[in-house]
């Protein structure tokens, strides 16, 4: 498929499941689901789930499952290009997976210069985990499709190679979400990622709470719910306050306003797509 053929059905998609009736709970279920793994490791989801080194461990899966012999140079050089490290800090985030067991590193059979990595089994439970969180999203807005009950079947490694066969088709056509909707990228830059956004929309915007006057948010709770800092919260709603999202009352109170509602449904329209489109394109 064409790069702009691809583009264009994956926007349709988003534009489709942000109309369907239960996108909204299946944000929440999103949620919910990642949240379990993220509590039992909260120090290393939150920076996981930073999108730029979200970006980097999709980029290890990705070169791993769609190429016979994955090398660090090349993961390296994408990363590079894509801006979402520096060289050092590529090098720091290699060396903190394989301290932690997650990644095993050997010589290239023939050319020692260059560097073979292959994933953990517990790296890919971990990975299935957070996947996990969005294919079972995606189950819930298309019962009828039998790839996501497949899925279910499969062992770690073969989800995995599913999921990031076709993720790999996205990342090297360059649209992925912070291509796609770009304005997101000031929420999903920080610790803990988009779950931090997930917070709080789902405390302003409960089921039960009248949506004409939208109820204020403790952000500095929900900090202590992420274990991210006090600090990093304050200068994500000063962001967000200048950029018209949210509106401060106090220092530990703010009103969350409909244009942020409207971001974060369109991210996760965005996700969702990028989710489904990765999953057909691998199956």
């Amino acid at each position: 498929m064409r790069v702009s053929s691809l583009k264009s059905a994956m926007c349709n998609t988003a534009q489709a499941l942000e109309r369907h009736r239960d996108f909204e709970a299946c944000m929440r279920a999103h949620y919910h689901v990642l949240l379990v793994p993220y509590s039992r490791r909260p120090f290393f989801y939150k920076s996981a789930l930073k999108y730029s080194r979200l970006m980097v461990s999709f980029a290890l899966l990705s070169q791993y499952f769609s190429t016979p012999l994955p090398l660090l140079a090349e993961v390296k050089a994408l990363c590079v290009t894509r801006r979402y490290c520096s060289k050092n800090s590529l090098e720091s985030i290699f060396l903190l997976f394989r301290a932690l067991g997650f990644m095993e590193v050997t010589p290239h059979p023939e050319d020692s210069r260059f560097r073979v990595y292959s994933p953990s089994d517990e790296a890919c439970r971990e990975a299935r985990l957070m996947l996990t969180a969005l294919t079972e999203s995606l189950a819930l807005l298309y019962p009828e499709r039998e790839i996501f009950r497949q899925m279910r079947d499969l062992d770690d490694r073969g989800f995995l190679a599913l999921y990031f066969k076709g993720f790999a088709v996205i990342l090297a056509s360059e649209l992925t979400v912070d291509v796609l909707l770009p304005e997101c990228y000031w929420l999903v830059k920080r610790d803990a990622g988009h779950l931090l956004m997930l917070a709080i929309y789902n405390d302003a915007f409960a089921p039960d709470n009248d949506r004409t006057t939208f109820r204020s948010s403790s952000y500095l709770a929900l900090a202590k719910q992420l274990s991210v800092s006090k600090t990093h919260i304050i200068r994500m709603v000063q962001e967000g306050v200048e950029k018209g999202y949210f509106k401060a009352h106090s220092k530990t109170r703010l009103e969350v306003l409909p244009p942020f509602a409207s971001l974060v449904k369109r991210f996760m329209a965005f996700s969702f797509a990028v989710g489904l489109h990765a999953i057909e394109m691998g199956a």
